[in-house]
């Protein structure tokens, strides 16, 4: 990266191909689908900023025009993924691009939804349908009509013109450093995560086994819905209980009200469980379908998947970035992941960033010293607060219970959450929770001055009539557009458009809020760079999540590489020498946190 590319030709490249509710990337993975026995790559369309223009079967494509020359796709990691596993193959000659970009990455970066359809829709105010990718589902080529033929390469073509379009409108707002984040991504992407399939299929076992269980407990299992809320409002009444409210797990009278009668009536707790039970059931099945006979699983982590640039997992039934931390009904889906024989993980987070993000953005230069001088950085809260004296020995050995308690305060306190939110959070009473509030405002008055000078700002842009921009120190900026007032319980109130999940959602912004996104925007781009600085120093990363990095290495090799990855992580950006960072991590055999 980094070079000119002005010799350079650029290529936009489309592939199409056979897919049915059985034959899906969306169920497979990119390559458990290209593996699928009915996959047939049938269509390649490509455009050239040169006038080239070209579509049909890819053994009929000129391959050769692609050597050492710029290709794009809008998802990369389906199209780049294909053409190379079908060089693999042998179904089309091996060529090396220069670069090959993914505009619907870069799309999402400069502010567009992530879509192809959506990003032109914002980008170039047109219309375009969908309707002939809908009606291919199903249809192999050598069946469809001439007319669907047709359509079908006027569709294609059609996509690879708007995705050069694109491009030449916007890649001058896609820095190097980001591209170079896109790609890298993308190269851990189709690394693949090494198996533990002997457990996965255990575990499907055991899945199976307690979702019969909570099915056989349901009084109206095979006669109506499971999950009907009628049929259990009248089970209830049948016993002379008063139906819940709701039966939302996150719900408190929910909760309390499955305490009162859940342990006296089984078929309550099978109700509230079987859809748990049920949404294991598809992450595991979602590891076995894209689990390959190498033992690898290829899923993915998508690139900017917010506002703020933060990855995100790829959509579909398992997402790799919340995989539940504990064990639930005898399944742990983080030991799915296992280093294979002879190898280790090495796992690596960085610790406490997007509390020291928001001291650097405050510019609370003391505090930040003081989290530079010590090893635990709640004891330096603690200490700043006047609850904990350095006299008295390490915190967390000496009183753990404190130290929770001011990391409570830490993490709840820092983007704005007043005591009444705060007591809701944590459970407490709300004179204690005001007293955390007044207590954090007080002794870390930087930040309520932050979010203070983050308000000032915003009432000046929605007066001025410009764009809410907030710079960060990476080069880049969160651009929340033009913003406009909203009221709510008599109160006025400021929100912009941003982009969601590939979606344009509207947002209520104040400053605790956009001091969260300023805070976790700019951890992200400390941990891509870190995520670039660990690839050049050739760790072979292949899985990342929030702030965290999984090493794969050999056995020996163990204890150098979590040495250097530490020190890495342990190192700010050129571009923010003095921001105090930390890491910790392990070796491990199967994936835990």
């Amino acid at each position: 990266m980094g070079f000119s590319y002005d010799y350079m030709e650029t290529y936009a490249l489309d592939f199409e191909s056979y897919y049915d509710k059985s034959c899906s990337i969306k169920k497979l993975g990119p390559l458990g689908y290209f593996s699928h026995p009915d996959f047939d790559a049938y269509m390649v369309s490509v455009v050239g900023d040169n006038g080239y223009e070209f579509v049909g079967h890819p053994k009929d494509f000129d391959w050769s025009i692609l050597e050492g020359n710029i290709v794009l796709s809008h998802n990369a990691s389906f199209d780049e993924t294909l053409y190379f596993f079908g060089a693999d193959k042998g179904w089309w000659p091996r060529v090396t691009p220069a670069e090959w970009f993914c505009t619907a990455d870069m799309a999402a970066a400069c502010g567009l939804p992530r879509s192809l359809k959506n990003a032109t829709a914002e980008a170039f105010d047109l219309e375009v349908s969908k309707t002939t990718r809908d009606n291919m589902s199903g249809k192999r080529w050598e069946n469809m009509e001439e007319d669907f033929k047709e359509e079908v390469s006027a569709y294609a073509l059609k996509d690879s013109e708007l995705c050069l379009r694109l491009w030449e409108d916007y890649e001058k707002n896609w820095s190097e450093q980001e591209r170079a984040i896109s790609l890298t991504n993308r190269r851990i992407i189709q690394r693949g995560l090494p198996m533990d399939t002997d457990l996965l299929v255990k575990h499907l076992e055991i899945i199976n086994q307690r979702l019969f269980e909570a099915e056989s407990n349901i009084p109206w299992a095979g006669e109506k819905p499971l999950l009907s809320r009628a049929a259990f409002d009248e089970e209830c009444l049948k016993h002379g209980i008063e139906p819940p409210q709701s039966l939302a797990q996150t719900d408190l009278d929910t909760q309390e009200w499955i305490r009162q009668y859940g342990y006296k009536y089984r078929w309550i707790e099978s109700v509230t469980n079987w859809r748990r039970i049920n949404a294991l059931k598809k992450k595991l099945e979602a590891f076995d379908y894209a689990t390959l006979p190498d033992g690898r699983y290829y899923g993915g982590l998508m690139y900017w998947g917010g506002h703020t640039g933060r990855f995100s997992g790829s959509g579909g039934n398992l997402n790799l970035q919340n995989l539940p931390r504990d064990e639930m009904f005898g399944v742990n889906l983080r030991h799915m992941i296992r280093a294979h024989e002879g190898k280790k993980l090495v796992v690596v987070d960085l610790s406490q960033i997007e509390v020291r993000t928001l001291c650097w953005l405050a510019e609370d230069k003391e505090t930040l010293q003081e989290i530079a001088n010590t090893e635990d950085i709640y004891e330096a809260f603690a200490i700043r607060m006047g609850l904990w004296s350095a006299s008295k020995g390490v915190l967390k050995n000496k009183d753990p219970k404190l130290r929770h308690k001011v990391k409570a305060i830490v993490l709840g306190c820092g983007y704005g959450a007043g005591a009444k939110k705060f007591s809701e959070m944590y459970d407490m009473p709300f004179s204690e929770a005001e007293a955390a509030v007044d207590l954090y405002r007080n002794r870390l008055s930087a930040i309520p001055r932050y979010w203070r000078r983050i308000n000032g700002k915003l009432r000046s842009c929605y007066s001025a009539h410009t764009n809410f921009d907030m710079p960060l120190p990476s080069g880049r900026s969160i651009n929340y557009g033009p913003t406009k007032l909203f009221k709510q319980n008599g109160r006025t109130g400021h929100q912009a458009l941003v982009s969601r999940n590939g979606k344009k959602m509207p947002m209520k912004l104040w400053g605790g809020v956009i001091a969260e996104n300023l805070s976790q925007g700019l951890a992200r781009d400390i941990f891509s760079d870190m995520i670039l600085r660990l690839e050049n120093a050739g760790l072979t990363l292949i899985f990342h999540v929030h702030d965290e990095v999984v090493i794969e290495c050999d056995e020996a090799d163990a204890e150098e590489t979590l040495n250097k990855t530490i020190g890495i992580m342990s190192t700010p950006p050129e571009w923010i020498p003095d921001i105090p960072l930390a890491a910790e991590g392990q070796i491990l055999t199967h994936y835990q946190k």
